[in-house]
């Protein structure tokens, strides 16, 4: 599956109007849940050179816990976070940390986040509040050209300039500032 994606780094204030916002333009709220993604390295290259990502996330929503295992390919254009990407659930999150250990797969870096999911027709909007970076709109779609020029479109709709957009990962954001020390 390819992942059209568009994030744009937000103010507080901007983060606080964008639920009514989204609200205006026909969007339906839809969930809120905690994210902990433990983000892995190895298996013979480094994901940080070759911009890929393999990751666990846990998904914390009313009491439960799903498990997920995600592998994320290269982004694939430069206007946006556009990338193969493929998911899978899985079960007991330790048991797959070790098959991933043994397989030489280590942990380096985990990302926490809140997210709000807001819904209208195919278009997935989410507000993020990540631990030691702050809020963060994700706009995310299927169909790959009329996607991204439909999401950059929402995002001046929602009054987020695209100055403020932004193609790190939160996992890359975070590591920055350990990689230039």
């Amino acid at each position: 599956m390819t992942e059209v994606e568009l994030k744009a780094a937000l103010t507080e204030a901007l983060a606080g109007v964008l639920p009514d916002r989204l609200a205006a333009l026909g969007f339906v709220p839809g969930e809120t849940v905690r994210e902990t993604d433990l983000y892995f390295n190895g298996g013979g290259r480094d994901f940080r050179r070759t911009d890929e990502a393999l990751r666990l996330r846990r998904v914390s929503s009313g009491g439960e816990e799903n498990v997920l295992l995600t592998y994320k390919g290269p982004k694939e254009d430069p206007r946006s976070n556009t990338r193969r990407e493929y998911e899978t659930t899985a079960g007991d999150p330790d048991t797959l940390r070790a098959i991933l250990g043994a397989l030489g797969f280590q942990p380096v870096f985990t990302v926490d986040k809140e997210r709000r999911t807001f819904l209208r027709d195919g278009v997935t909007a989410c507000l993020d509040q990540v631990e030691g970076l702050g809020s963060y709109l994700v706009l995310d779609s299927g169909d790959r050209d009329a996607a991204v020029d439909g999401l950059l479109a929402l995002l001046e709709d929602l009054g987020v300039s695209r100055r403020a957009l932004e193609r790190r990962s939160y996992l890359e954001l975070l590591m920055a500032p350990a990689q230039e020390a």
